[in-house]
């Protein structure tokens, strides 16, 4: 199953840089037709070769080199090969095999010389400074039968009517030599017409078919190969070495397949603009494959130096759990530029961009950089750490996460409370689970009673915490500790050798209703704050005396609600 996840995602990879490229690379440049280069003749000089015309707006002449192969590219590409036959100097041949060698010429070339005409002179004379002198121009060298290069000539046809640069004839008499020795001759000679059409990025439809292949079998030896190494890993090194050679199988399965694609990419038999394209990919993907490896070892790091440096600080654990957290990011953003780059995109863009984003991370982000600070600050500290439980303001739960923006943290009712750092990191946090103990304290109200009944009831309490296991002698403290106006206030507190909550109250319990033994053992009672009002004889009398309608002024009787 996992291998075929991995196939499934290297060609989700392939198909993602397939889409990337032929979005971002460059259009190619379109072969001229015949009716686009009759424009009138330009000055004689020419370029040198293997440079681009020295003006945007040059003017070509319709019998210049550049228009020559120009058209000759046109219409090999259409599959008139009896037009571009008359740009083959036949003079040495059968004049009827010209269509023939037209066609052949054309694969030669696509596979072994790839030209574009712009490098080409746009002057009717060609170039002056060609290393093969005036009315020639060397368009490049391609491997003969014996492997030598030998080169291919345009010559400038002077004695014919329709004067233009043809295929020399000592270029035409090699073409059935190259063309023999050229790759893949059963795919062109039979596969149909529909398979050998061009496609993007100048693959061939046959060839965009038999790359998934090429891909499925390049993963397939990738999955052996690392299949192998890990056996005799296992066999071989320590347990430590093979978990981590076990780790990093991802990533070299996906380097020894994009290798094992690297070398079966010849048979196909791509033209140079294709091959270029297709190792850009793979190139790309060996990338990933790198930065895999990176990812997977920052995870190893943190892991032994966890086990080791960080072992017994935790200041040290967490500032490691940040560290790697910032390590991986910083491995994927590079990852990101440097694939991108490889893919066609301007590094420098990519870069400025960022460039832009930090002025407005400066700008716009400035909480975002404030709760990365309050990360590093918890991390320092140590105020909690994950798994311990917290309460501040009037949340209590559980650290579940403590991360580069926020700390998440479980409550009791089993939701997810998530606090920005830098807010986190200004509040007073309470850390429940680092007691190493429980407190048992109350404050005992007693109706007044007697001087002996009270010190009865002192030392009846402080035998009774004592007596249980749980809590600690040392911090016993029973103390008559105020007088009020219904209660003797008496103040118990001790320390609870447990961090079991269930124990602990189970405890707090046994000692409370043994407080409440005590006070009735003794013959007093807890107190309940009540408060009494005694009136003298004449304010009884008083309030007890009818009242008088009230007379106005006027002497009218006041009309009470209700009585006329």
């Amino acid at each position: 199953m996992m291998g075929v996840r991995r196939f499934s995602t290297l060609l989700a990879s392939l198909a993602l840089m397939t889409v990337s490229g032929s979005a971002w690379s460059a259009p190619s440049t379109a072969p001229l037709p015949s009716a686009a280069v009759t424009a009138p003749a330009a000055s004689a000089t020419g370029n040198a070769p293997g440079k681009p015309s020295a003006a945007a707006d040059e003017a070509v002449a319709s019998d210049s080199p550049r228009a020559a192969l120009s058209n000759f590219r046109h219409l090999t590409r259409t599959g008139d090969f009896a037009a571009a036959a008359e740009y083959l100097d036949l003079s040495t041949v059968d004049q009827t095999d010209g269509p023939e060698l037209a066609r052949k010429l054309r694969q030669v070339l696509n596979r072994h010389l790839w030209i574009d005409p712009k490098t080409l002179s746009a002057s009717s004379r060609g170039n002056p400074l060609d290393p093969l002198g005036a009315d020639k121009q060397l368009l490049g060298q391609v491997p003969g039968a014996s492997g030598a290069p030998e080169p291919v000539v345009l010559v400038r046809n002077s004695y014919q009517a329709d004067t233009h640069w043809l295929f020399s004839a000592g270029t035409v008499a090699n073409i059935e030599t190259w063309y023999d020795h050229l790759g893949n001759l059963w795919v062109v000679e039979h596969l149909p017409k529909t398979l050998l059409r061009m496609g993007p990025h100048h693959l061939r439809r046959w060839q965009w078919l038999a790359l998934l292949p090429l891909v499925a079998a390049g993963w397939f030896v990738g999955f052996a190969v690392t299949r192998l190494a890990r056996l005799g890993f296992n066999v071989v090194l320590h347990k430590p070495l093979a978990e981590i050679a076990h780790k990093l199988r991802g990533p070299a399965s996906l380097g020894v397949a994009v290798g094992a694609c690297y070398l079966l990419l010849p048979y196909l038999g791509l033209y140079e603009p294709a091959e270029l394209q297709v190792n850009q990919w793979f190139d790309a993907a060996l990338l990933i494959a790198v930065f895999w490896a990176l990812w997977q070892t920052v995870e190893l790091s943190q892991r032994h130096v966890g086990a080791h440096w960080a072992k017994d600080s935790l200041t040290a654990h967490s500032l490691l759990l940040l560290g790697a957290r910032l390590a991986k990011f910083g491995v994927v953003a590079i990852a990101a530029i440097v694939v991108l780059a490889e893919l066609g995109y301007h590094a420098t863009t990519i870069i400025t961009g960022l460039g832009i984003g930090g002025i407005a991370l400066a700008l716009a982000a400035q909480k975002t950089v404030e709760n990365l600070f309050g990360a590093f600050s918890l991390a320092i500290d140590q105020p909690f750490r994950e798994g311990d439980t917290i309460q501040f303001d009037t949340v209590n739960g559980t650290v579940e996460t403590i991360g580069l923006r926020s700390t998440r943290i479980r409550t009791a009712d089993r939701t997810i409370i998530s606090i920005p750092n830098g807010k986190l990191a200004d509040l007073r946090i309470e850390t429940i689970n680092r007691q190493d103990r429980l407190r048992f304290y109350c404050v005992v109200a007693v109706a007044h009673a007697a001087r002996a009944q009270v010190t009865n009831i002192l030392s009846a309490i402080d035998g009774l915490l004592r007596a249980e296991p749980l809590v600690d002698k040392a911090s016993v403290g029973v103390h008559f500790v105020g007088l009020s106006d219904s209660a003797m206030n008496i103040e118990v507190g001790a320390m609870l050798n447990t961090m079991d909550g269930n124990a602990f109250a189970a405890a707090r319990q046994t000692l409370l209703l043994g407080i409440v033994e005590v006070i009735e053992q003794a013959g007093c009672t807890l107190a309940h704050p009540v408060r009494s009002l005694e009136l003298s004889a004449g304010l009884k009398k008083e309030l007890t005396k009818p009242s008088e309608p009230q007379v106005p002024e006027s002497g009218k009787r006041v009309q009470t609600e209700g009585v006329p």
